[in-house]
């Protein structure tokens, strides 16, 4: 079992992180290591299904707590929080255990930063494996100028542009903050095809103000996941994590740096993308065409499954992770 309670406490890239470990050690197997990435409001927990189903198969895996989250190193200033740190922070950890590469997985922030691995760190990643959040190709303008022009100034990116309010607001009653974001579709929602993708959905400052009747679906952890998600988050509060989001528009500009010809080269690297066919935030539409993107591709949709896909589906999550796994890095 892994221990969610005793993490290694690992310094890199100018901040300390939390790392929680499982599986053989790195130099007892032939198996390639699998860094789990979380994204926004989790922890290295939310992966705890999968990091124990592959521990069991004999894969080293490790989870980190990222940057601005419990435990870990939260510089003041947005600026602390770009895709350029946070992935710098990924290529300290490998060198803190002597990886020269991993297989990464990531989910929400966490596919963010996974899908810039191979542009920041390309010669370090052996294969990516996202889960609702697909690779995208460079936006024409920013992302929050798009998203304010698409869906307008209550667009929930939009709003955590401004540092302090939303924070403020979420911070007050962190039991009820959590209880909003980890909801799952309510059984009956399985047959219904995926929500639409518009600016009522995602309007999500105002649907958590108006409270838990208005939220619609069901809660998706039981009590004793949701006290150590508290936990975490009366630890670290907001700021940190949603700094994350104030960045999208430097990691915009920070992109065109890879770009050739005005696009994005494709990643040849092994690629899963795992969509969720009830997701508001991330449909799984999204991920339509990623095949041109990325090479050799496959892809996993989910039925009957909303944002949290690990924790929602985690069977069918752990055998497709597993699945690709065997066949893309046979030893």
């Amino acid at each position: 079992m892994i221990d969610f309670d005793q993490p290694e406490m690992v310094a890199t890239n100018g901040v300390t992180l939390p790392v929680f470990r499982g599986g053989p050690a790195f130099d007892a197997t032939d198996k390639p290591a699998v860094i789990f990435l979380h994204g926004f409001p989790e922890i290295a927990y939310s992966w705890r299904q999968q990091m124990e189903a592959l521990a069991r198969e004999g894969y080293p895996v490790l989870a980190p707590n990222q940057r601005g989250y419990a435990g870990a190193s939260a510089p003041e200033g947005k600026e602390n929080y770009s895709l350029a740190c946070l992935t710098g922070d990924i290529a300290g950890l490998l060198d803190h255990y002597g990886l020269e590469k991993a297989v990464f997985v990531g989910h929400d922030w966490g596919a963010i930063i996974l899908w810039s691995l191979p542009f920041y760190i390309g010669e370090r990643v052996l294969g990516c494996a996202g889960l609702n959040v697909p690779l995208m190709r460079h936006y024409p303008s920013d992302p929050i100028s798009l998203f304010r022009e698409k869906l307008g100034e209550a667009m929930y990116i939009v709003r955590f542009q401004e540092e302090g309010p939303c924070e403020a607001l979420f911070e007050q009653d962190i039991e009820k903050t959590l209880k909003f974001f980890f909801r799952k579709p309510k059984a009956s929602a399985a047959h219904k095809q995926e929500p639409s993708f518009n600016a009522s959905n995602l309007d999500l400052i105002s649907l958590f103000e108006a409270g838990e009747e208005a939220w619609g679906g069901e809660l998706l952890l039981p009590e004793s996941d949701l006290q150590r998600y508290i936990a975490a988050f009366t630890e670290s509060g907001f700021t940190g994590p949603i700094h994350w989001y104030r960045n999208m528009a430097e990691n915009w500009r920070a992109e065109q740096a890879f770009l050739v010809d005005g696009v994005l080269p494709k990643v040849q690297k092994p690629c899963l993308m795992i969509t969720a066919d009830l997701d508001r935030a991330c449909p799984a539409r999204l991920a339509d065409g990623m095949e041109a993107l990325c090479s050799p591709f496959e892809r996993v949709d989910l039925k009957g499954c909303g944002h949290w896909s690990q924790q929602e589906k985690a069977t069918e999550v752990n055998t497709a992770l597993l699945d690709w796994l065997l066949r893309h890095f046979k030893v």
